[in-house]
């Protein structure tokens, strides 16, 4: 079962995506302003619905809707329900559980599917390091990639659980993938260890009790990349990307740093080399 992922920007008054997983679709609505008037939004959102579902071919009962509001702390990773239905998806030759139900996100970000898909291509005979790893879908790509070993921390025991599962299902199994619940700032003060191969896809903004302290990507992402530069060995790469709009990447700090930066205008994301 493969994935496909749309978007509606050219009409920016239906602000919705539109996720297709085989005969099941997950219309994810951004809840309107308070200024849009609740009949106007209402409407849209049946407009959007019937059109999916006469566009796609698919049966009512198959379509999941959802919608997104600014979320703080841990809210966003809440459950909704308690149906606990999996079901599998391909991405490239990777196989990913996702639950459509349970979560307000399923368990894959589709965003970042080319991410994962160069991810995979870059790892071969590299050690990999997964942060803020969600369900751990980028270190299966990368253990398929032929990773010689991936290391995915997150600190929800929930999705490391799911991470698992999603490796186990595609054979990526023993010491070589480790699965570790961690503070992920405070873990990369701690350890000690080198990766060649970083992905990091931090939070917006976090004050989560069980952080030692607050977290604002666009104030404290420099600060992120000098701790990821002490782990990463003599020509590796971090991979960093953050969905905050608006985002302005410091890049004479990373230059300071020794950090040489690229960037992709369509993610927020920028690969780090040490010279």
């Amino acid at each position: 079962m493969n994935v496909i992922a749309c978007t509606m920007p050219t009409l920016p008054e239906y602000n919705v995506a539109v996720d297709r997983y085989a005969d099941w679709v997950v219309v994810q609505e951004y809840a309107p302003p308070k200024t849009v008037d609740a009949q106007k939004a209402r409407q849209r959102m049946l407009d959007v619905i019937a059109a999916t579902i006469s566009v796609l071919g698919i049966a009512p009962n198959k379509l999941v809707l959802k919608t997104r509001e600014r979320q703080k702390g841990k809210n966003q990773y809440q459950k909704m329900n308690e149906k606990g239905d999996f079901i599998e998806v391909g991405e490239y030759n990777a196989r990913l559980w996702v639950n459509l139900t349970d979560y307000l996100d399923t368990g894959l970000f589709l965003d970042h599917r080319i991410a994962r898909r160069m991810l995979g291509q870059m790892s071969k005979g590299k050690d990999f390091l997964n942060l803020f790893s969600y369900t751990g879908s980028a270190s299966v790509h990368a253990g398929l990639g032929g990773a010689r070993s991936t290391t995915t921390v997150d600190m929800s025991r929930t999705y490391l659980e799911w991470a698992e599962r999603n490796l186990r299902l595609n054979g990526l199994t023993g010491r070589q993938h480790r699965l570790m619940q961690a503070d992920v700032l405070g873990w990369l003060r701690d350890t000690h260890e080198q990766f060649d191969l970083i992905f990091i896809d931090p939070p917006t903004f976090s004050n989560s009790k069980r952080m030692e302290d607050s977290f604002d990507v666009q104030r404290d992402h420099l600060r992120l990349m000098t701790d990821l530069k002490r782990l990463l060995r003599k020509g590796g790469t971090i991979m960093f990307s953050n969905n905050k709009r608006g985002f302005r990447m410091d890049h004479d700090g990373l230059a300071a740093l020794g950090l040489e930066s690229t960037r992709n205008q369509s993610k927020n994301a920028v690969s780090g080399l040490c010279p």
